[in-house]
């Protein structure tokens, strides 16, 4: 059962109830062994704001179209924008583009990091009206925001540090629980998660579980 849609790889994450985020712009990215035919850990791939810089986005496309293959290759990701840290806002803009149109074009969903960009985000998502499902990663924000997301139809993934109202008022078929590159374990974060909104824990794991599969079709 896949409860974690976005982790960051440890040890005592590779138990298959995680998707595990690699990214091209690490150095170590192809060496992986979760990138050698057999893997059977869930995985997304993409090319990390924080990674952009000149003339790397044209690479990337190159080998995210080989490595997005693969069938152990969920979801696209993360991509995104980061106001606070990576390269210029505009090669974050091209390689966030270029990602979004690949998760259409291979019908994966795309994993989204948002620093600052919301509005940016949005208005990428009215402009492209994208097939394939766009995913905010570690949301943090309010009430008000979740709900100019969710009107997009987009995806709110919530990890340790969320905002508790907005966590409330998330439709259960549009939420997601992830643990990122935190310690926390996942079954924690389902434990808060099911108190807040007076859930049975086992029914917050499986209404989740059933959201993830309808995002990750591809993987069986």
């Amino acid at each position: 059962m896949i409860l974690d849609i976005h982790a960051h790889l440890t040890p005592e994450k590779l138990d298959g109830r995680a998707i595990i985020s690699l990214s091209v712009g690490d150095e170590d990215f192809q060496f992986s062994p979760l990138l050698k035919e057999g893997s059977t850990v869930p995985l997304s791939i993409g090319l990390h704001p924080w990674h952009v810089d000149e003339g790397r986005t044209a690479q990337a496309r190159c080998d995210l179209i080989s490595w997005l293959s693969l069938p152990q290759v969920v979801a696209v990701g993360e991509a995104g924008i980061d106001r606070l840290r990576g390269g210029k806002l505009e090669l974050q803009l091209a390689a966030f583009e270029m990602q979004a149109r690949l998760a259409d074009e291979l019908e994966k969903p795309l994993i989204v990091h948002c620093v600052k960009a919301f509005d940016e985000v949005i208005r990428l998502h009215k402009t492209r009206f994208p097939h394939a499902p766009w995913i905010i990663h570690g949301f943090r924000g309010k009430a008000e925001q979740a709900r100019q997301l969710l009107r997009e139809g987009l995806f709110l993934s919530f990890g340790e540090h969320f905002n508790e109202e907005t966590l409330r008022l998330c439709p259960l078929d549009h939420l997601l629980m992830e643990t990122d590159e935190s310690t926390t374990d996942i079954d924690q974060l389902y434990l808060r998660a099911a108190s807040l909104r007076g859930m049975e824990l086992e029914d917050l794991r499986k209404r989740v579980n059933k959201n993830i599969k309808s995002l990750v079709l591809t993987y069986e």
